[in-house]
């Protein structure tokens, strides 16, 4: 293996105690939020419509007509999702300019903004406060749906990283759980209580608030951006539990010595970058296959399902809830298996069920009418639905772009990411009302198509990442000693005692732009396993070079195309001068 990498298990590690509650403060302030505002709308949108209606009529004297009232509720529920739209677009930044850490509690902010708005909107009589507090902490929810992640797998040992990803997944399901028991009618889902529902939003960011300034920032970050070395060993030795972190340090400063002269990673450079596209394409088709997979789709239909499978009115909320709560059951289920089985099978196993799901509920709600006993299939194919997306899509898309990408582009990569979920978010709740008024129940037709194709394209291309170093996976994709050089740009010059590993791509060199030089084959040398080549100057080793009398050079068939011709050209200009 060559030197220059440090193997897998040896960055292994275990889950300690400041590991365990620094998750727990991340999640809970940057993850919760984002789940329980997603679905803290539902139970009161009878409530929030009135209170559209009346502030209306009270402003203008006018009973707004149900094409305006329509646009309101619709405004004030995608609005959240504008916000998120730009948020997740912003996490990148917010992510080199503060830190990870700082920049989640950053975020914290807008919590706090949008709870005093929404608290006050209905005393002020201001639909205007619902509406800029659902776009500020959409905002906050957007940035940290690509803060946490990231900052999670930067934190977490290589054999926990997966688990440390799927964590954010699961505060969000949780988020979405918490909401539909508080918009209970029997709780706050009722005339007094929504605004103080809608306030709520606050209290898990003041509770990671008090817990996450304690505990360090991404050991990665600290040594690779700031180069703080001490700082960042003594983040790693808080969260590893041990003293000895020379492992974790001598990897993070071989990445460190491959983008040294590399200038600051954007977008620009990201999309212009070759060996960059396969990864930035996975991760944009998770994100994209994440929200356009008809999950929302199937929420919609679960109470007409319930419905038909004969569950009483009062009861239909009680079976979201339970819907809910296996979405939160899976993922949890799904954070121990993405370390035993690996991210591949879990994601391409429950999009499979996804499908199979799709298909089975498209036929039996266009059955139902003659065959009542399907109401059951549907309500089968409705659960099995949701436990495939909890253990595939709706877990792994939230942290295996932290993971196909290093430290330098990881950002620019993950807020692109980020961007594209939100815009797929939003265009599903802003189609699909005229899609359902169009097609009904086969509506799920289109998602099932989209399904296929991420699923045949993800299983062709995505890696396995499970055990990986974030370097053994950028040489699955042919990122080496090029990874931070731009693709776009010829060689001009190799260095004197330059080593170029044998197995990255390479591009002929003229042979003007090279300087004199002789390649020692040093694969049989004492470093044994080591087969990548030396640079040794010509001029400057005249008198001691062993090549002096016998340039002819060995090399292999193994060797690259350009080093073998340079090797002929360099042996025949030899002999011709000795004769």
């Amino acid at each position: 293996m060559p030197d220059y990498l440090v193997e897998s298990e040896q960055l292994k590690g275990r889950v300690t105690v400041p590991l365990a509650v620094t998750a727990f403060a991340a999640i809970l302030g940057g993850s919760f939020p984002h789940g329980y505002n997603t679905g803290v709308l539902n139970a009161p949108s009878i409530l929030i419509q009135d209170f559209l209606n009346e502030t209306y009529h009270q402003r203008t004297g006018i009973v707004p007509s149900t094409s305006m009232l329509d646009f309101l509720w619709s405004f004030t529920v995608a609005i959240y999702l504008v916000g998120g739209v730009f948020g997740a677009f912003a996490a990148g930044w917010f992510a080199d300019r503060f830190g990870r850490k700082r920049a989640i509690l950053l975020m914290y902010l807008s919590g706090f903004v949008a709870a005093v708005l929404f608290g006050f909107c209905e005393m002020a009589g201001s639909f205007e406060m619902l509406i800029i507090a659902r776009f500020i902490v959409g905002f906050g929810c957007g940035a940290g749906s690509g803060l946490v992640p990231m900052y999670m797998t930067e934190i977490a040992p290589i054999n926990y990283r997966g688990a440390m990803g799927v964590l954010h997944q699961l505060a969000l399901t949780s988020g979405i759980l918490v909401s539909q028991i508080i918009g209970l009618r029997q709780l706050l889902g009722n005339q007094w209580g929504w605004p103080i529902m809608l306030s709520l939003t606050a209290v898990p960011c003041a509770v990671s608030l008090v817990i996450l300034p304690w505990f360090p920032d991404s050991p990665r970050y600290l040594l690779l951006k700031k180069d703080k070395q001490k700082e960042a060993e003594i983040a790693l030795k808080i969260f590893r539990g041990t003293t000895d972190v020379d492992t974790d340090i001598k990897e993070m400063r071989n990445e460190q010595k491959l983008q040294m002269d590399d200038p600051k990673w954007s977008l620009q450079k990201l999309f212009k970058s070759i060996p960059h596209r396969m990864p930035l394409a996975l991760v944009s088709s998770l994100a994209l296959g994440q929200q356009l997979s008809g999950i929302n789709v199937v929420f919609y239909y679960s109470s007409s399902v319930y419905e038909a499978a004969g569950i009483p009115d009062d009861n239909i909320q009680y079976a979201n809830l339970g819907t809910g709560a296996i979405n939160v059951l899976m993922t949890v289920i799904s954070v121990p298996l993405v370390e035993r089985c690996g991210r591949r099978p879990l994601l391409l196993g429950g999009m499979l069920v996804m499908i199979i799901s799709t298909v089975v509920i498209t036929i039996s709600l266009n059955l139902q009418q003659m065959l009542p006993w399907m109401a059951y299939i549907s309500l089968i194919c409705t659960l099995s639905f949701v436990v495939g997306f909890a253990i595939g899509l709706g877990s792994i898309p939230q942290f295996i772009g932290a993971e196909l990408f290093k430290q330098g582009p990881r950002p620019a990569a993950m807020s692109f990411a980020g961007l594209l979920n939100w815009l797929a978010n939003t265009l599903v709740a802003i189609s699909f009302p005229s899609m359902q008024k169009g097609m009904k129940a086969y509506s799920f037709l289109v998602f099932m198509v989209l399904l296929i194709l991420f699923l045949v394209f993800l299983w062709k291309f995505l890696p396995e990442t499970k055990n990986k170093s974030f370097e053994e996976i950028a040489r699955i994709f042919h990122i080496v000693d090029s990874e931070d050089k731009d693709s776009s740009t010829d060689m001009k010059e190799v260095r004197v005692g330059e080593r170029l590993a044998v197995h990255g791509p390479y591009k002929k060199v003229p042979s003007s732009e090279i300087p004199m030089v002789v390649v020692d084959d040093i694969s049989n040398h004492s470093d044994e396993g080591n087969d990548s080549l030396d640079i040794v100057d010509k001029k400057q080793n005249n008198e001691t070079s062993p090549h002096k009398r016998n340039p002819t050079i060995p090399l292999s068939g193994d060797q690259p195309q350009f080093m073998r011709e340079r090797a002929k050209l360099l042996s025949g200009e030899n002999e011709d001068s000795t004769a």
